[in-house]
């Protein structure tokens, strides 16, 4: 079973607002509030927040 990404924490890594990590991902920023608040992501949103994890940690 994969982890849950760290919706909130990787933003404010990447000093970004959720306008800014909403835009990245083609979702609303009221998405991006659900996500941090536990509902978690999926398809396509969840493999972009993975690579942009990623990207992040080097």
């Amino acid at each position: 079973m994969e982890r849950a990404i760290d919706i909130r924490s990787l933003r404010k890594r990447l000093n970004w607002t959720q306008d800014r990590l909403a835009e990245y991902l083609g979702v609303d920023r009221s998405s991006i509030s659900r996500m941090e608040n536990g509902q978690p992501a999926s398809g396509p949103v969840e493999r972009l927040l993975s690579m942009l994890e990623k990207e992040a940690a080097q």
